[in-house]
Formats: structure tokens, C-alpha cells, sequence
């Protein structure tokens, strides 16, 4: 991993300077997953407006916005990027749904786990997989 020393090196650093350090150390493994957000969209802009060699994908979970759609396509032609997305297992989806019922993760934390494995953990471990095996860079 990292010493101390690097540790400190990439907290001092300027945010740019910092991506960079980590993709050096991890070539070509260094991916970050947006949600979009206001804090997610500032790393977006950074890695994007300083071509740094970071992979960036998204999760749609099913349930998102129209707004949010809005938004990744505004922002893959503001940056001339393509955010890869990555979506939950459609037969999971199906079984959850049918046997609990499209809200019932409202109905009890078990449901709620279950629910966020499904729409989220399962498609973001897929996600820094293959985008490890991916040939995306900003340009």
C-alpha cells in the first residue's frame, strides 16, 4: 500500500496531483465510482479537465431520477467522456420484487440490505472488475 510518508505527501498535494500519485502507484487499477453528486461531479471535473488516467463509471439502481439521467449525459459531453454505467442483475431484480414487492425495503432493515445488495453492492463489484479490464481514459 502506501507509508506514512506517501500518505502525507498525497494529503498535502494539490487534488490533481494526489489522483495521480494513487494511479502511479496502481496503473491502470485506479477507477472511481460517481454517484453523481456535487462532491462526486468536482472529482469528475478534475479527472476529466486534467486527463488523468482514472476510470470512471456510475450505478443505476433502478429507481434514479430523470434528472440524474440528465445530468451523466450532461456531464459525458460537457467532459467528452463516456461514464460507464452499471446496472443491478435483472432476474435478481425480478425474484426480489415478486416475492417482496417493489417498496418493501421501506418495510424492514433485512429488506433494505437485501435490496441495496442487490441494486448496489452486486453491480459496483462488477463495475471496478471490468473496468480494471476496460480501455477508458478522458480524452
Amino acid at each position: 500500500m502506501f507509508t506514512q510518508e506517501q500518505i502525507q505527501q498525497i494529503e498535502q498535494s494539490p487534488l490533481a496531483e494526489a489522483i495521480s500519485m494513487v494511479d502511479n502507484r496502481f496503473p491502470q487499477e485506479t477507477v472511481f465510482s460517481t454517484s453523481l453528486g456535487q462532491e462526486d461531479q468536482v472529482l469528475t471535473d478534475v479527472i476529466a479537465k486534467n486527463h488523468l488516467p482514472v476510470r470512471i463509471f456510475t450505478l443505476d439502481t433502478g429507481r434514479l431520477f430523470s434528472e440524474t439521467y440528465e445530468l451523466l449525459d450532461r456531464t459525458n459531453a460537457r467532459y467528452k467522456i463516456n461514464i460507464q454505467v452499471y446496472f443491478p442483475d435483472a432476474k435478481d431484480i425480478e425474484e426480489f420484487v415478486n416475492t417482496k414487492g417493489v417498496n418493501s425495503f421501506y418495510e424492514s432493515v433485512e429488506n433494505r440490505k437485501e435490496c441495496c445488495y442487490i441494486r448496489k453492492v452486486k453491480p459496483l463489484n462488477r463495475g471496478i472488475k471490468r473496468s480494471q479490464n476496460m480501455d477508458y481514459r478522458p480524452s
